[in-house]
């Protein structure tokens, strides 16, 4: 071998040498799996333990009020009234829908969780404002009329990784936090034959996750129900009022508080009683606490004619919540007839008191009275009026009894003035408690109403079940627009009996150790009563149905930052934190109660009700507003008169019952004005709506099985008489108003 051919030869191997090196490298690495990827911080992980420590992470909102004791108040400072001057747009998001919006955002780990109308659910990204997923439960409003005041929801619950929604119509979703895929869905109402909807928000309690109801103006039976968190599975159920008084009831409670009511009472009215909001938890006493509404029918006359106190309506109610038995309650209205629903937030915190801290319950009721409660045994060691209520002389602490005022007892066949009025001295607007002031900041209204007996209608299914004609103080002033019946109530020496029938909301900053209100901010309208949030900034903050959002100083209620949205306001207020920038969040949509009008003094009336999440930090821009609405059009002339004038009659008294507590044809709202519509003209269109369903998709459901094609036209025939009434009037130059909303029942 040559020199030559060896010098050759050697590189060559060690080529070789190293390709074969290289390729069994490659093959090893082939053998070995891919890298994988990053994993995701797990979604919507809020436990107990967290809730109860959420001071410590002051950024988050973890609970419908921030905390385990639902105070509505947060620590966070950045916006403060030396900054909040510079409190600006962040960003909005816009549902697409047009209904009353009274949910408080939840905030959990960078994600900003909502519901929405009907039970709609919203997961956003809380720095831009991106969706990361959405849930629209199915809507079957056929199987869920029992609503007095609108398709509204008062929000979410979210814990170990599963988003909590009850729907309008009575499903309870546990969704998973990070898609929004449905786990678990289980049907929470008992009787789809009766007036049952599902408007609030659900409770965690421990092991589980309760949830209530509505319908009470209607002929449900109210209770509260618990299911396994996990699995949707039923655990236990608390009835809140006695069933027929011919069976047994269900348990020692019932048992107690069927001898509050008439043995011989009419079981088919159901009682009332629901749990449509106002829960809440403590896991100190492993108790969990909900209010119960009115009675059905409202005036007990009917309800119960051999009188009672008729428990456990009008009550706060306290349970175990492992297995849902009875603890204790409170009846804040023995015997209610007024409308005086004590489902109102609930707020849970310790007060000094005497020297002596006390863990406490306090709820500023729709009966105008404050109210604090030891937590663990339900003592009453407080209340107190917080607006005018002369339906009472006050509340005998000894016995925890109220002092009735006999001159507000309707039922007794004379017309009365009584205040509050339904709307309540607060109602489901949350109030908030300042830890820096130690004050409550309470969304009150100081309104009355007209009231008097009226014949109870037959009884019919998922029908109001009133036995009561009333009116608003403000319609009081003007007697020719009242039926006779509430005339004699107008007469100067009556007037000067009762409060000022001036009616306004007002925020009020309410003292409970020294029971009073230490200021006030007054509004001109008795609906302007939005929910509030406290902060450790020393200001308050509320919305307006006027489209403003208002920053009060927290010790003396001055306007510091007035925000003009553009948009209707009604739920509470909250804030968080991301990346160190502190922000604000509302929801922006009027509904409630009065939700199928809009009063020109509400922002819906000139720029719609279109639903938004409005988000706020400092230094922001300017709020888009809604363009302002297309002028009323002229109402078209109607067709031809149809039927007798029984037939409107008739017409009138089913639309009354039936239709009147959503369509109020005004000239603005929601619905549509039926003196305009051209469904009315053709009697095949008009039943295809109605007993159709052809626009259940727009929240008119079907009532085939609650109205015969006779009644639906007799309903036609009397729409078309009011519409050839407003036509004359408005050819005549005259002022076409909308029908007078004097009826039986609830408004």
């Amino acid at each position: 071998m040559s020199h030559k051919t060896g010098q050759t030869l050697l590189p060559r191997l060690a080529s070789a040498a190293l390709g074969l090196a290289l390729a069994a490298l490659l093959a090893a690495c082939a053998q070995q799996k891919a890298p994988a990827p990053v994993a995701q911080a797990p979604a919507g992980q809020v436990d107990q333990d967290r809730l109860l420590a959420a001071d410590q992470e002051p950024g988050s909102w973890l609970a419908s009020g921030r905390d385990a004791g639902k105070t509505h108040y947060s620590p966070l400072d950045s916006i403060k009234r030396e900054t909040v001057g510079r409190l600006g747009f962040a960003w909005e998001f816009q549902t697409g829908t047009n209904r009353g919006m009274q949910a408080t955002p939840l905030m959990v780990d960078g994600v900003l969780y909502t519901s929405g109308v009907a039970g709609r659910v919203y997961a956003l990204d809380a720095q831009t404002g991106k969706p990361k997923w959405q849930f629209e439960p199915p809507l079957k409003l056929k199987n869920a009329r029992g609503s007095c005041c609108d398709i509204v929801n008062r929000g979410v619950a979210v814990w170990q990784g599963k988003v909590y929604v009850g729907s309008f119509e009575g499903i309870l979703y546990a969704l998973d936090a990070k898609d929004g895929k449905v786990l678990w869905q289980t049907d929470t109402l008992i009787d789809r034959s009766r007036a049952y909807s599902s408007t609030g928000a659900p409770q965690i309690a421990g092991k589980y996750v309760v949830i209530g109801n509505g319908g009470a103006e209607f002929d449900s039976r109210g209770y509260v129900s618990a299911y396994d968190r996990e699995t949707g599975k039923l655990a236990w159920r608390f009835y809140t009022v006695p069933g027929d008084p011919s069976k047994p009831q269900e348990n020692k409670a019932l048992e107690m508080a069927a001898k509050t009511w008439d043995p011989k009472r009419d079981p088919r009215y159901g009682g009332g009683g629901n749990a449509w909001d106002g829960f809440a938890y403590d896991a100190k006493t492993n108790l969990v606490y909900f209010g119960t509404a009115n009675g059905a029918p409202w005036n007990r006359a009917y309800r119960s004619p051999a009188g009672g106190d008729n428990l456990f309506i009008a009550s706060i109610v306290a349970l175990n919540a492992d297995t849902g038995e009875y603890v204790w309650h409170y009846q804040q209205t023995p015997g209610e007839r007024w409308d005086y629903d004590a489902t109102p937030q609930l707020m849970l915190t310790t007060l000094k008191l005497d020297g002596v801290d006390h863990d406490v319950l306090m709820q500023a009721s729709k009966n105008g009275f404050f109210y604090v409660l030891e937590r663990a045994t339900g003592k009453l060691l407080a209340a107190d009026k917080f607006v005018d209520a002369n339906w009472a002389k006050g509340v005998d602490l000894a016995t925890g009894r109220v002092i009735e005022n006999p001159d507000a007892d309707y039922t007794k066949g004379k017309p009365v003035i009584v205040f509050p009025s339904g709307v309540g001295g607060h109602n489901f607007n949350p109030m908030s408690r300042s830890a820096r002031t130690g004050l409550v900041y309470i969304p009150a209204v100081h309104s009355g109403m007209g009231v008097v007996s009226a014949p109870l209608p037959a009884y019919r299914p998922e029908r109001m079940a009133g036995g009561t004609q009333l009116a608003f103080a403000t319609q009081l002033l003007v007697p020719g627009m009242l039926p006779p019946a509430l005339r004699s109530v107008t007469t100067p020496a009556y007037l000067k009996t009762v409060p000022s029938l001036d009616m306004h909301a007002s925020l009020k900053a309410w003292d409970p150790v020294a029971r009073k209100v230490l200021w006030e901010h007054k509004y001109a309208s008795f609906m302007d009563h939005g929910g509030v949030l406290s902060t450790g900034g020393g200001i308050v903050v509320q919305g307006s149905i006027d489209g403003h959002l208002r920053v009060f100083n927290d010790e003396t209620g001055e306007v510091l930052k007035d925000l003009d949205t553009g948009s209707p306001l009604i739920a509470a207020p909250m804030t968080y934190t991301v990346n160190g920038v502190q922000y604000v969040a509302v929801l922006a949509g009027t509904g409630g109660g009065g939700w199928n009008f809009w009063m020109p003094e509400n922002v819906a009336f000139t720029r719609g009700n279109d639903n938004r999440v409005l988000v706020f930090k400092l230094d922001g821009g300017e709020v888009r507003k809604p363009d302002l609405l297309p002028a009323v059009a002229p109402i078209p002339e109607p067709p031809a008169q149809v039927g007798t004038v029984a037939d409107i009659a008739a017409g009138a008294a089913l639309f009354g019952r039936n239709c009147a507590s959503c369509h109020g044809n005004a000239e603005r709202g929601p619905v549509p004005d039926l003196r305009r519509s051209g469904v009315i003209r053709e009697s095949v269109a008009f039943q295809a709506v109605v007993r159709g369903g052809a626009l259940e998709k727009r929240g008119m459901s079907s009532w085939d099985d609650l109205l015969t094609a006779a009644e639906v036209e007799q309903i036609r025939t009397h729409l078309i008489s009011v519409a050839r009434d407003a036509y004359a009037s408005q050819q005549k130059g005259g002022t076409v108003a909308p029908a007078p909303a004097v009826k039986e029942g609830h408004l």
